[in-house]
C-alpha cells in the first residue's frame, strides 16, 4: 500500500469503518511507514482535542420522566423505552444541537406514528447526524498546516483534471470569484468510508470546505445548519450530486456562497474526454 492511499483510509480506519482487507492492508503498512503512523496519531489527538472542547449536555431528568411515562406501562410492550431512551441523550459531544432534537423527534414518531416507517426514519437521521460530524471532523482536520489542499492553484481548469483517475466521478469546480468565493484548490478526502472530492474556496480569511460525491436523491434547496463554535454546514443535492460545505463564515455569507455555487455555469468537458 502506498502512501497516499494509506493516508486516505486513516480516517476511516479510524472510526473503524474499513473492511476487513483494507483493515489488514492499512495496519501493516502503518507498522512500516512511520510517518503514515504519525498521521493516525494526529487524528487520533485531534479528534480528543474536539470531543473534549465541546460540552455534554445530558437529558433533563423531567423530560427524561415524560418520555418514559409516555411508553406503555406492560413489560414488554414497554421493552424499547431504554433503547429510544438512551438514544434521545446525545451520543458525542460534538454537535449534540443535532442529536438530540432529531432522536426527539425519532422518539415520538417511533411513540405515535409506529412500525417500519418511524424506524426508517430514525435511522435515516441518525445516518444524517453521523455523516454532519465526519464533514465538521474533516474540515477541522484539514485547517491543519498542509492538510488543506492537495493541489494548490485557483485556475478550475486545473483542479477538476486532477481528479480524474483519483474518483470515480468528475467533481464540480466554479469560478464564484464574482461572488467574493476565491478558488484555492482541492483535495481527495474520505467520508463514510468512501472517497470523495473537497473543493476549497476562501473569503477574505475563512477557508470553504464544499465537499461532493454523486447522489440519486432529487434535487434540494439548501440546508443550513449552526454547526457550534463559530461554524456554518450547509448542504444541497444537486443534479446528481450532493454537496456539504462548510466554514467560519456566518449563515448569511454561506447561503450567498451556495446561491452562487448553484446559479455557476458548470465546467464544460473538454472534446476527446
Amino acid at each position: 500500500m502506498q502512501c497516499s492511499d494509506a493516508r486516505l483510509l486513516v480516517h476511516a480506519y479510524l472510526d473503524n469503518e474499513l473492511d476487513a482487507g483494507d483493515s489488514v492492508r492499512l495496519a501493516r503498512h502503518l507498522a512500516d511507514c512511520p510517518a503514515c503512523a504519525a498521521e493516525l496519531k494526529r487524528m487520533q489527538q485531534l479528534r480528543n482535542a474536539i470531543q473534549r472542547a465541546k460540552p455534554s449536555y445530558a437529558m433533563p431528568d423531567a423530560l427524561r420522566m415524560r418520555v418514559l411515562a409516555a411508553f406503555p406501562s406492560s413489560a414488554s410492550e414497554s421493552a424499547p423505552a431504554p433503547e429510544i431512551v438512551q438514544r434521545i441523550t446525545p451520543r458525542s459531544p460534538m454537535h449534540s444541537w443535532r442529536v438530540f432534537p432529531v432522536a426527539l423527534a425519532a422518539s415520538v414518531l417511533l411513540l405515535f406514528g409506529g412500525g417500519e416507517m418511524g424506524i426508517a426514519w430514525q435511522r435515516n437521521a441518525s445516518a444524517t447526524t453521523a455523516l454532519t460530524e465526519e464533514v465538521m471532523s474533516n474540515h477541522l482536520r484539514s485547517l491543519q498546516s498542509q492538510h488543506l489542499t492537495d493541489v494548490l492553484t485557483s485556475d478550475r481548469h486545473t483542479v477538476k483534471p486532477w481528479f480524474d483517475g483519483k474518483l470515480e466521478f468528475s467533481p464540480q469546480v466554479r469560478d464564484l470569484d464574482a461572488a467574493g468565493f476565491v478558488l484555492v484548490g482541492g483535495r481527495l478526502d474520505v467520508l463514510r468510508g468512501r472517497r470523495v472530492a473537497a473543493i476549497v474556496y476562501r473569503r477574505r480569511l475563512h477557508e470553504i470546505n464544499l465537499f461532493e460525491w454523486p447522489d440519486s436523491a432529487a434535487n434540494a434547496t439548501p440546508v443550513h445548519a449552526d454547526a457550534g463554535d463559530g461554524y456554518t454546514m450547509t448542504h444541497w443535492v444537486q443534479d446528481g450530486m450532493a454537496y456539504w460545505a462548510v466554514s467560519s463564515l456566518n449563515r448569511a455569507e454561506m447561503d450567498d456562497f451556495a446561491t452562487a455555487f448553484r446559479a455557476s455555469p458548470a465546467l464544460p468537458v473538454p472534446a476527446g474526454r
